[in-house]
């Protein structure tokens, strides 16, 4: 009986898999505004399945190893598949698309063997690399957010160059830090509310504006901070705990 709470957070990262896998097949119909919300949920799902393992306690080395193929599919695969069939669709150039859309996957394929076999410094607190969900997420949310106010052309001659540039960054030497309760009592409150309403938003199909600007707020305001305060963060960010230490911890992002 014990080891039945190990489905629940599997189960929540097998139903992030399949809503990538959905979003691929979306896109391929040329449902490309569900396509996009379903990496979304997927993004949602992914903090999630972290969260109920350790609440739990119901971490394992099975629950990484399947994190990181859901995040390969619901943030490399059906990413690149939106970004790919929807140019095909207005007539883009098939090939340019084509090759920055298996470099940008690629670069998260390796991004997640290499966090696997992997113990960075400090990464119980710090991203090496912008992780993939965050570059799935900022994907999903730019095209919402383009099909609403852009024009084609700008998009679709963007859209290549974004893709390499997100593959570069997964793979970059810049840290990140991880979304933790931090020692203000302000900073997690506004922290709290600005998570629960990225959820709310995400479920209901709301204000992808908003989703955009926060994830790129979490990008730019985080990176600059690591870059500030590099490695030395130990007291910035709080050492970790024994039980931090001694646990196999789920990543929430990879």
């Amino acid at each position: 009986m014990p080891k039945l709470k190990y489905f629940v957070p599997n189960g929540v990262t097998a139903l992030s898999l399949l809503l990538g896998l959905a979003a691929v097949v979306m896109a391929v119909e040329g449902r490309f505004e569900l396509a996009a919300w379903m990496i979304l949920w997927g993004t949602l799902l992914d903090k999630l399945d972290g969260s109920l393992a350790r609440l739990l306690k119901a971490s394992s080395r099975f629950g990484v190893e399947f994190d990181s193929f859901a995040d390969f599919v619901s943030f490399g695969i059906a990413p690149a598949a939106l970004v790919y069939f929807y140019a095909r669709s207005v007539g883009a150039s098939s090939h340019l698309v084509a090759a920055a859309t298996a470099i940008y996957a690629l670069a998260l394929a390796i991004r997640l063997a290499r966090f696997n076999v992997s113990d960075p410094p400090h990464g119980d607190r710090l991203f090496d690399g912008i992780p993939g969900t965050l570059c799935g997420a900022i994907v999903a949310t730019a095209f919402l957010v383009w099909r609403r106010y852009g024009s084609p052309p700008v998009g679709l001659d963007v859209a290549p160059v974004a893709m390499l540039v997100f593959g570069v960054l997964m793979l970059a030497p810049i840290r990140l830090p991880k979304l933790k309760p931090r020692d203000n009592r302000v900073f997690n409150l506004f922290q709290a509310t600005n998570i629960v309403a990225a959820y709310v938003c995400g479920v209901m199909m709301w204000l992808p504006e908003y989703l955009l600007g926060l994830a790129f707020a979490y990008l730019s305001v985080g990176v600059v901070w690591c870059l500030l305060f590099p490695p030395s963060v130990d007291d910035a960010l709080g050492a970790p705990s024994m039980e931090d230490e001694s646990e196999l911890e789920r990543p929430l992002a990879a």
